[in-house]
């Protein structure tokens, strides 16, 4: 009977302490979630511009300086209008975020801007390529998106095409 009664108490010891390492494997499990969350967090971005324009640029070009916007401005000024669109102005928590990513799905389409999030100072821009029936009646296939964004400036920017 004692034989039984210690072999019993040793499955349930042996049994009760997997149980609280398998507790404190998810209890890391669980912070390092909410720590990805925490560096994976959204970013608030408005839209200031969107125009097709051929000009050399690069797919993301973060602009930090009024004279920037202004350089960049001039690059996209269209001579057949009489008027140019207003030059924007940022404030010191913020900055302008110009696309110009390359079509693969829709060649002359246009690009919807989904979702923005930040992880160890790496913008990820997440889009969709959309159809647009003006660059398709023109033959357009270099849409320009200009947003302006709230928050520190990025070391880098990575495009993410979300319907490709």
């Amino acid at each position: 009977m004692k034989f039984l009664c210690l072999i019993v108490f040793s499955f349930l010891f042996v049994a009760l302490g997997n149980n609280c390492t398998n507790s404190a494997g998810l209890k890391n499990d669980l912070n390092q979630r909410v720590s990805m969350t925490e560096k994976n967090k959204s970013v608030e971005f408005s839209e200031v511009r969107r125009l097709n324009r051929e000009v050399s640029l690069k797919e993301a070009t973060i602009i930090t300086t009024f004279n920037e916007t202004l350089a960049i401005y001039k690059q996209l000024d269209d001579k057949k209008f009489s008027r140019s669109a207003p030059i924007p102005t940022i404030s010191d928590d913020e900055f302008l975020l110009v696309l110009k990513p390359i079509m693969k799905k829709q060649i002359f389409g246009d690009i919807e801007v989904t979702e923005i999030k930040e992880n160890d100072s790496v913008l990820h821009v997440y889009y969709k390529e959309v159809s647009n029936d003006e660059y398709l009646a023109e033959k357009q296939k270099n849409p320009i998106l200009i947003l302006k964004i709230k928050g520190n400036i990025p070391k880098s920017v990575k495009l993410v095409a979300v319907n490709i």
